[in-house]
């Protein structure tokens, strides 16, 4: 009986966004280091059309108001692991230090917030929470200037050879200690 209320039906049933490619949007990615994903991320550069969200009933201050509506916003990116708008080491990452929204067992992102009483607003506190987690989880090594390796190994070597010196005179104090026979 459901599929036949379903074919009879004047407007097209709405679609569950998923984790899928914008043609547009992967191209500009393939074009970028790891490090410049990063750098560019920010709320405008998320593909808001792959996140799923869910507005809720808030609690805290509000008033009346927030028992009333569903104001509090739960953003969640499903099958995070094979999230292909995250560059695969940023998501390495993000994975190995315990992100902080990741729900490791489903394999998905969940932020929630409810701070305002407005949907929108706590819409974008949810997008600006992820933004900001990621750039303050991720980071890449810079490559090492010609000085600074030089400096790094010049105290390298001090320091090998002020342990070289401590081992020698450690050594020599205890020679002194043993008996020497002389006949």
């Amino acid at each position: 009986m459901n599929s036949l209320f379903f074919k009879f039906t004047k407007f097209p049933l709405p679609k569950r966004h998923s984790a899928v490619y914008r043609p547009s949007f992967f191209s500009s990615l393939a074009s970028q280091t790891p490090e410049q994903w990063l750098q560019s991320l920010g709320v405008k550069a998320l593909p808001v059309k792959s996140f799923s969200f869910q507005f809720d009933r808030s609690s805290g201050p509000g008033g009346q108001k927030v028992n009333k509506s569903s104001s509090k916003c739960t953003l969640t990116i499903y099958g995070f692991s094979k999230c292909n708008w995250i560059p695969q080491d940023v998501r390495d990452q993000l994975m190995a230090k315990n992100f902080r929204y990741w729900a490791k067992s489903k394999d998905r992102i969940v932020i929630q917030s409810d701070k305002t009483r407005s949907r929108e607003t706590n819409r974008d506190l949810c997008l600006e929470k992820l933004v900001n987690e990621v750039k303050a989880v991720c980071w890449f090594a810079k490559p090492v200037s010609a000085v600074d390796q030089q400096k790094w190994e010049t105290v390298r070597r001090k320091t090998n050879d002020s342990r070289l010196k401590d081992k020698k005179l450690h050594s020599d104090k205890k020679q002194f200690r043993k008996k020497t026979d002389f006949f």
